[in-house]
């Protein structure tokens, strides 16, 4: 599928020098912004688990909702990627996590193309291959 991310924005998104955060929260905005979302907040599901997702000025958050069983069932639900102008956290960067089976596994580009696959099927008359 190739809609607003394409190769060439999804192989700039926090390469080189420009990979500060404040430079990939911008990124991601625009990103937002041209799916017409920035501000919005989207549910998606990935690999039978529930997100929420949003950007705003000031943050790009995946939040796991939690599904109530096993071993996390008193936590609603925990952030799985952040970033801000100070920060980006990426689950699957945390060296302490090891084979936790409730990690999301997906990095800032796979989420984005996750949002973009999710807004693409959720539109009228579109296809997704």
């Amino acid at each position: 599928m190739q809609g607003f991310l394409g190769e060439r924005f999804l192989s700039a998104l926090g390469k080189g020098p420009e990979a500060s955060p404040p430079e990939v929260l911008r990124q991601v905005r625009d990103f937002f912004d041209r799916l017409g979302i920035l501000g919005e907040t989207v549910s998606v599901e990935y690999e039978g688990n529930w997100y929420r997702v949003s950007c705003d000025e000031s943050a790009f958050m995946v939040y796991r909702v939690n599904s109530d069983s096993g071993v996390r069932h008193h936590v609603p639900g925990w952030p799985v990627c952040l970033v801000n102008s100070a920060t980006i956290f990426e689950e699957h960067h945390v060296p302490d996590l090891g084979d936790d089976h409730c990690a999301a596994g997906a990095d800032i580009r796979r989420w984005l193309e996750i949002i973009e696959h999710h807004r693409s099927s959720s539109l009228p008359g579109s296809s997704v291959e």
